[in-house]
């Protein structure tokens, strides 16, 4: 249950609950903002501040061509977004971190940059090759003179222990800036803000984002891969039990850049109109991983997304939300459709009761708040989004009404059942 607003000002109070209803097919798109790595240095944007990019040139010309962000953003317009809202985190610089004579370890400061040519490791004095990897990077057999590093958790691994001494300049990025922009400046825009980085503080900071939104009736869903590696996935732990957020696995392609932009592109092109359940990504034709039957039923039983990685195409193989099974108060909120529907009908009740505050409390006014509640409803009706609706005004005391809203809605056809029977012709 969450509870927006108070009674200490004039306003709109508002309790939105899960109840035995949920719904999809609203016709409207959706707008989504994106906030990753770019490469400003390339680039004409500023660090921590957002953009509107509607074409691919512009996304390059802002970003940098070839950068984490502006991929993504290419990717999103290709996909069916229009705008996309973006915003670059700030790099920071280190200069010589002291590593010591350890083969590995984890760097002070992360995530890391993604592309390795701004992370330079030296041993024993001399320069390395810098590997990226998005697995443990103690794992791999490495090449003389080389070491290998983790972006999303700054792990890293020499091929060699070093003799003397071993450091390292690289840029990281803190996201919570440039994820407070986005809140800041369109909140009352966005409805999906995504993640290009897998790093927990950035995640954990854009949940925070669209939570500290929703107190304020701006309503979205923070997107972020699960992990950009999973060994595992029946150990796998998510640490989230709420419909704010959607986690997916892979989120990144072959080539190991980020796809958060792809299907969040894709989501704008649906809208609320269609669940993207096996729908397919167009500009993604391969994976970082694939993953097997066993592998997509454990993720679905922690609440990520799984991403199927087959020769037609990356495809969506689930819309869940991750709401814990034991959370009752979000029950009914676990797919992101039935959260968006569940906002959309928030959005319309606290609009129109606005209106009314401030008007004299009598009984010509509850019913005109009624009529009024009902008829956006009824619009809603019209586009098959709700197959039934029941409002109820009335009066609590000399200065204060309740409206209670239900709705009865349809939920995305999931699964079918097909029987062929061979010689059955009649």
């Amino acid at each position: 249950m969450v509870s927006i607003g108070n009674s200490t000002l004039p306003g709109v109070q508002t309790t939105v609950d899960s109840a035995t209803n949920a719904g999809v097919n609203v016709g409207a798109s959706a707008q989504i903002a994106l906030v990753g790595q770019a490469d400003l240095a390339n680039g004409t944007a500023s660090a921590d501040t957002v953009y509107e990019v509607r074409t691919p040139v512009k996304a390059r010309d802002l970003f940098g061509s070839g950068s984490p962000l502006a991929e993504n953003i290419v990717d999103a317009l290709t996909e069916g977004a229009y705008p996309v809202y973006a915003a670059a985190p700030a790099a920071q610089s280190v200069t010589a971190e002291d590593l010591g004579t350890s083969q590995s370890g984890t760097l002070a400061n992360a995530p890391v940059s993604e592309d390795p040519a701004d992370v330079t490791f030296t041993v024993d004095g001399s320069d390395q090759t810098t590997v990226k990897t998005l697995e443990d990077p103690t794992t791999l057999t490495l090449n003389a003179g080389e070491t290998a590093y983790n972006p999303v958790t700054g792990d890293y691994a020499h091929d060699v222990t070093p003799s003397t001494s071993s450091d390292v300049d690289y840029d990281y990025f803190d996201y919570t800036t440039a994820i407070q922009a986005v809140e800041t400046e369109e909140a009352e825009t966005v409805d999906f803000l995504g993640v290009l980085s897998e790093d927990s503080g950035a995640v954990q900071e854009a949940h925070d984002a669209v939570k500290r939104m929703e107190d304020n009736y701006n309503f979205a869903v923070a997107v972020a891969g699960a992990d950009e590696y999973i060994a595992d996935t029946s150990a796998f732990s998510n640490s989230y039990d709420s419909s704010r957020i959607q986690l997916l696995y892979p989120a990144r392609d072959s080539d190991g850049v980020s796809i958060i932009g792809a299907y969040l592109g894709l989501r704008a092109a649906l809208g609320i109109n269609n669940s993207p359940i096996f729908k397919r990504l167009q500009t993604v034709k391969a994976l970082s991983y694939t993953l097997s039957t066993t592998d997509q039923e454990n993720l679905v039983a922690a609440k990520v997304v799984p991403v199927a990685d087959e020769s037609a195409g990356a495809r969506i193989v689930e819309d869940l939300t991750c709401v814990a099974d034991a959370n009752s108060a979000e029950d009914n909120m676990r797919q992101v459709l039935h959260r968006l529907i569940v906002d959309y009908t928030t959005e319309i009740v606290n609009e129109v009761s606005e209106k009314f505050i401030g008007e004299l409390h009598t009984q010509a006014a509850r019913n005109a708040l009624r009529s009024s509640i009902v008829a956006r409803l009824g619009g809603l009706m019209d586009l098959n989004a709700i197959t039934g609706y029941v409002v109820t005004v009335e009066e609590v005391d000399a200065m204060t009404a309740s409206v209670d809203v239900g709705i009865d809605t349809i939920d995305p056809l999931r699964n079918i059942n097909a029987t062929v029977t061979a010689g059955a012709v009649a």
